[in-house]
C-alpha cells in the first residue's frame, strides 16, 4: 500500500513539482494551497506524512502544526521553507518537527527526509 503524504503549499508551481516527485518514488499525494485547507484535508484523510510550507495564506505552517496536534493527529510534519531564519528552526522542533528543509531544497535530502519519517526515525536522519 503507498504511503500518502500532503503537500501544504501556496505555490502551486512548487507544489506541482514536488507532488510529481513523490509519485515518481511511489508516494500517493495529495495536496492543499493553504493552512485551512491543510487541515481540513490532514483531518479528514489521516496522510502518512506531512510536507509543510511555513508561510502560506490562512495559516502558518506552525499554527496548522498545532492544531492537528490539538485534535490527536500525530502525524509527522516536514517544515520546508525559504526562510532561513534560526529562531524558526527552532520553533519547528518545538511542534515536533521530523524535518526542516530550506529551499531550494536538494531533491535526494528531502526524499531521504522523507524516507526517514515514514520509518518513524527522523531524529536518528
Amino acid at each position: 500500500m503507498k504511503k500518502k503524504i500532503l503537500i501544504a503549499d501556496d505555490d502551486r508551481t512548487f507544489t506541482l513539482a514536488l507532488a510529481a516527485r513523490l509519485r515518481a518514488n511511489d508516494y500517493e499525494v495529495i495536496s492543499a494551497p493553504d493552512g485551512l485547507r491543510a487541515t481540513q484535508l490532514a483531518l479528514q484523510t489521516h496522510p502518512d506524512l506531512i510536507i509543510l510550507d511555513v508561510w502560506m495564506p490562512i495559516g502558518i505552517g506552525l499554527s496548522v502544526a498545532e492544531r492537528l496536534a490539538e485534535h490527536g493527529l500525530h502525524t509527522p510534519i516536514i517544515f520546508l521553507t525559504g526562510c532561513k531564519a534560526p529562531k524558526l528552526r527552532k520553533a519547528a522542533g518545538t511542534v515536533g518537527a521530523a524535518g526542516f528543509i530550506e529551499k531550494p531544497y536538494d531533491p535526494e535530502v528531502l526524499l531521504h527526509t522523507v524516507e526517514c519519517a515514514l520509518s518513524r526515525q527522523a531524529t536518528a536522519c
